[in-house]
């Protein structure tokens, strides 16, 4: 099974976004995206859900510019 992080990552990597500006639109601390990143913490599900709508969202404004 795969942790919400590789599910971000492989998200983030189809869409051609930068899974950190991802974090950052979704108004996750950038501190909780290094912990995740270094494996010192896990996401919740609430934060991943954030983190993809943002993914999705990014997605949708490079097709429209």
């Amino acid at each position: 099974m795969k942790s919400y992080l590789e599910y971000l990552k492989q998200e983030a990597k189809a869409r051609n976004v930068k899974l950190l500006k991802a974090f950052r639109v979704a108004e996750v601390p950038t501190s909780t995206y290094y912990r995740t990143i270094g494996e010192a913490t896990e996401l919740r599900f609430s934060t991943a859900s954030k983190v993809l709508e943002a993914i999705h969202e990014q997605e949708r404004r490079q097709i429209a510019a």
